[in-house]
């Protein structure tokens, strides 16, 4: 026993001084990052934006009508909707939207009608792709809502800096009730981890939600590594196939709250599950190891702290470790949050970091194991 307890203790203490040791590089990636305030008028970037949808006819003309309000150059932006196969109004409502707005350049591709059959994200992004008239593609999501300055934040930077990707900040709003908010503050930790990591020059996350790269780069690497078997992951594969050609520093962070997308949280604990349960089932076609291990020292120091405190209700000789590495864990993971929910002033989030600390140990624990198994739905479609 006492053997036992040694060995889970070295095994504890070996992967907290990692979770540790990780979590500190990206919270330096984070806080050495400069916000970016861009001071370019004038543009010469043509840009397409693209949105793939599927059952969206309750939020496409909100995110229509906030890039139609765009301070961008209306000469100098397209913006494409692909319609996934759905089976509400939402092509309906696109087509009287651009029926309403003559005057701009939208695009309704609709998978019942194009010549380019597709079903899914990654073929949807990839026919808009083929026929987009920009030389940098920002992608978002139907459900998603921006500033006006946008699109010139992210041009700007482009720009200033001609990187390969730029991923871009995601928050939710209306957080109306506690389990948004827990939902919230959890995905900003993601966001400011994946951001501290580009800073860092090895990129680990981003989100299709606020995603921009340069048009050549994304058909230079279109044979490189596919990985189209997998219904979640059009952002990050895209990300890590362009690390493997440009390398990491062709890939950027855009530190600024223009730059800011905002999407809601799901309403039901049905629709997180699906949702995480489908962003965990891409883990399966990581080919970075410095993802792959990212993910493997934040899983098993999480699992291990959900063992030991069930060790504690039979060994209390586990109680006091469990407990020093549970206040470590919050003592390392509080200033990487404090600084994101900061830069989108959503400070008042942090109010339940304590309660997100318990569940997550909980939450990641089952969710990073079954979601490599278990079937999921995704608008309306069944996933294996």
């Amino acid at each position: 026993m006492e053997l036992f307890i040694t060995a889970f203790y070295i095994l504890f203490g070996g992967f907290c001084l990692m979770y540790v040791i990780l979590i500190g590089w990206f919270t330096y990636g984070w806080f050495s990052m400069v916000e970016y305030f861009p001071l370019r008028e004038k543009y010469k970037t043509k840009l397409s934006v693209i949105i793939a949808a599927r059952n969206e006819e309750r939020n496409i003309v909100n995110c229509l009508n906030d890039l139609i309000k765009q301070d961008y150059p209306k000469n100098l932006f397209e913006i494409i909707i692909i319609d996934d196969n759905s089976t509400d109004k939402t092509a309906n409502i696109v087509n009287d939207f651009i029926n309403s707005n003559p005057e701009k350049e939208i695009t309704l591709i609709s998978s019942k009608n194009s010549n380019i059959p597709f079903q899914g994200k990654k073929q949807a992004i990839k026919t808009a792709v083929s026929v987009s008239k920009g030389d940098f593609i920002i992608t978002t999501d139907a459900d998603c809502r921006m500033g006006k300055k946008w699109l010139s934040t992210i041009a700007a930077y482009f720009e200033s800096h001609q990187v390969k990707l730029i991923i871009a900040p995601v928050c939710f709003h209306k957080n109306n009730s506690a389990f948004k908010k827990l939902q919230n503050l959890e995905f900003l930790s993601l966001i400011a981890s994946g951001a501290g990591s580009a800073k860092i020059s090895h990129p680990i996350m981003c989100n299709g939600a606020n995603l921009a790269f340069s048009k050549s780069a994304y058909n230079n690497v279109q044979s490189e590594g596919k990985k189209d078997n997998f219904t979640s992951g059009d952002d990050i594969f895209l990300m890590l196939k362009i690390k493997r050609k440009y390398g990491s520093r062709a890939i950027h962070f855009l530190k600024s709250y223009d730059a800011i997308v905002y999407t809601e949280a799901k309403n039901t604990f049905k629709e997180f599950f699906n949702q995480r349960i489908r962003w965990v089932s891409k883990s399966r076609g990581y080919s970075s190891m410095s993802l792959i291990l990212t993910s493997l020292i934040i899983y098993i120091f999480n699992y291990l702290l959900l063992v030991g405190a069930i060790l504690s209700f039979f060994f209390p000789e586990f109680i006091s470790f469990t407990i020093i590495l549970f206040f470590i864990k919050c003592i390392v993971d509080l200033p990487i949050l404090a600084g994101i929910t900061k830069f989108v002033k959503r400070q008042k989030l942090l109010f339940f970091f304590l309660p997100l600390q318990l569940i997550y140990i909980l939450y990641i624990s089952v969710i990073g194991f079954i979601g490599n198994f278990m079937k999921f739905e995704w608008k309306g479609r069944k996933i294996t």
